[in-house]
């Protein structure tokens, strides 16, 4: 069973709570908890860990 309630970590300092008692939709509720997973299993951390960037660095420069 669901519970009714679920609490997720906080956006720019506010809390994010979700009901699922009834109501209207969102469509930003999918990527609140894609966040979420990905802040629990570190998805994009472990994905940017495999990439390497072959550019020479001393070609490179930042505007």
């Amino acid at each position: 069973m669901v519970p009714q309630k679920l609490t997720f970590s906080p956006l720019s300092r506010r809390q994010i709570e979700t009901d699922f008692s009834g109501g209207h939709i969102t469509s930003d509720a999918g990527l609140l908890l894609l966040r979420e997973v990905d802040k629990q299993h570190r998805l994009t951390q472990r994905l940017a860990e495999t990439l390497t960037d072959q550019r020479d660095p001393r070609m490179i420069r930042h505007e």
